[in-house]
């Protein structure tokens, strides 16, 4: 599992992720920028909504996105530390 790239929508509930591409027209990128949801950034799924959204947990914060913001975020999981 780990190494394989994926999008936010199909990410497992519980997976730690680092975004590694956010594919969304420049003002929404941007917005998620302002929200810490940008490349390198870390986030945990912590449930997962109807029609492919995610609720993430980042920085302390958390955010529902919808399944089509969601599926044009692509990440990687981030193997647990012991």
């Amino acid at each position: 599992m780990y190494g394989r790239r994926m999008t936010l929508p199909e990410s497992p509930l519980g997976a730690e992720l680092r975004v590694t591409g956010v594919r969304l027209p420049a003002p929404d990128a941007f917005r998620l920028n302002e929200m810490g949801i940008r490349l390198g950034t870390l986030a945990h799924v912590t449930q997962h909504a109807a029609f492919g959204g995610r609720v993430i947990a980042v920085a302390g914060s958390r955010y529902a996105l919808d399944g089509g913001t969601a599926a044009l975020i692509d990440v990687e999981p981030v193997p647990r530390r012991t």
